[in-house]
């Protein structure tokens, strides 16, 4: 039954970030809401300087346009200690455990409420105490970068490399001890999840309230190749590899430059966006003699980066994080994605869509690059379906689909609690 204006359901929405872009977590959490709001009246709950950042963003303000946005903060007492990205886990999940207890005396707000979702991208470890609200509750798209690969790691300072493990015991530690956690599984009625290795961590395989759903998407009026135009910014090169996203060290592009080396001089490799592993991939491409080869650039909006791809002939994706919103945005735009068949979500979903392909990392940078290298050469002999491309990834990705299927799963959970 399509939803009128008149009997669209109350339904509250928890997001710890929400932005136009500023931020991959809360673009994503943007276009689901200016999508969700079609079909249903929402409130929003997220943190005050959140909510403020969107009142000043006249994006957000016409897209989020009658959505009733709520903000909280913890109490200065309780949260003295955060500073920008400081402690961030600790602060999230008080942020996540508390909301709820402060709606519990929003008597009037909560009787109008049919559903609850707490939306929580990558924070599978971090429980919501939003089952006290004694609504039907949905959790996720619920997700985690597993502990990356030793070898991977040998690029890594050392005191990135301690961070990385510390940060994955405390997950490991909370997956299986936290009581609110276990309480958090068995209370939802509903559970988005990225993939097996989500499921297997929380110890919930097979359960029947688990629908798998990806918490990436791609917006097709900026991402859909049309024709070919010239950008005077880029370094003529018969073969432009590209990467575009955060500088982190996760992402593995030394072996992006490593793979560089073993291909002929008239490949190219740009990468796009800034971060903290930049100055150490300077140094390796300096190191490697590639500087002629290598061209670093900073951020781009969207639509800019969108022409960049028209450009190149291959987006490059060495990374062992579990999601990655920069390599679906490039098969909408009809490149081509190399990347390798690790347990995430590109790993477990590639083989789907055409236009992706897995190399199968070796036990050192190495081997790995070389397994890049061999696909790189094969892609360049071949011909690309560019359309096909855009086509498969918008129909499997496009935010449109991936909110349609919220509302089909939303739609069955309200009629089974009436």
């Amino acid at each position: 039954m399509k939803i009128n204006e008149t009997n669209r359901p109350w339904i509250l929405i928890s997001a710890y970030d929400v932005s136009s872009g500023a931020t991959s977590e809360g673009y994503v959490a943007f276009n689901l809401l200016k999508r969700l709001k079609q079909h249903y009246r929402i409130v929003l709950i997220t943190r005050k300087n959140n909510r403020e950042s969107l009142l000043h963003d006249t994006k957000a303000i016409e897209a989020l346009r009658g959505i009733r946005i709520l903000g909280f903060d913890l109490p200065q007492w309780a949260s003295w200690w955060k500073r920008g990205n400081r402690l961030y886990f600790p602060y999230a999940y008080l942020w996540q455990v508390c909301w709820p207890i402060a709606l519990l005396s929003a008597k009037i707000l909560r009787s109008k409420l049919a559903l609850c979702h707490v939306l929580n991208f990558h924070n599978d470890s971090i429980p919501s105490l939003a089952w006290i609200l004694n609504i039907p509750l949905v959790w996720g798209p619920i997700n985690h970068n597993e502990l990356a690969s030793s070898w991977r790691r040998d690029f890594w300072p050392s005191k990135v490399r301690t961070k990385s493990w510390f940060g994955f015991f405390m997950r490991r530690l909370a997956w299986r001890v936290d009581p609110l956690l276990t309480l958090m599984k068995h209370k939802a009625a509903l559970i988005f999840s990225a993939g097996p290795w989500v499921e297997r961590r929380l110890n919930i395989k097979g359960d029947k309230r688990i629908v798998r759903l990806s918490q990436l998407g791609v917006d097709s009026s900026i991402f859909l190749r049309t024709t070919v135009n010239s950008n005077k910014d880029l370094k003529k090169a018969k073969y432009l590899l590209i990467h575009a996203g955060r500088l982190d060290w996760i992402k593995g592009l030394d072996i992006a430059i490593e793979a560089l080396i073993l291909l002929p001089t008239d490949f190219h490799l740009l990468l796009v966006g800034k971060g903290p592993a930049e100055q150490s991939l300077c140094e390796l491409v300096e190191e490697k003699g590639l500087s002629s080869r290598v061209t670093f650039m900073p951020p781009v909006p969207r639509e800019k980066l969108s022409e960049i791809y028209k450009q190149a002939l291959l987006f490059l994706f060495p990374s062992a994080e579990s999601g990655g919103l920069a390599w679906i945005e490039a098969l909408a735009s009809g490149l081509s994605v190399v990347g390798f068949n690790e347990e995430t979500f590109l790993g477990c979903n590639g083989y789907m869509l055409p236009g992706v392909y897995l190399a199968t990392y070796g036990h050192d940078r190495k081997s790995s690059a070389q397994a890049v290298a061999a696909i790189v050469l094969s892609c360049a002999r071949g011909q690309q379906d560019a359309q096909l491309i855009s086509s498969h990834a918008l129909n499997m990705f496009g935010w449109d689909v991936i909110a349609n299927k919220i509302i089909e799963n939303y739609r069955t959970l309200l009629h089974l609690s009436e």
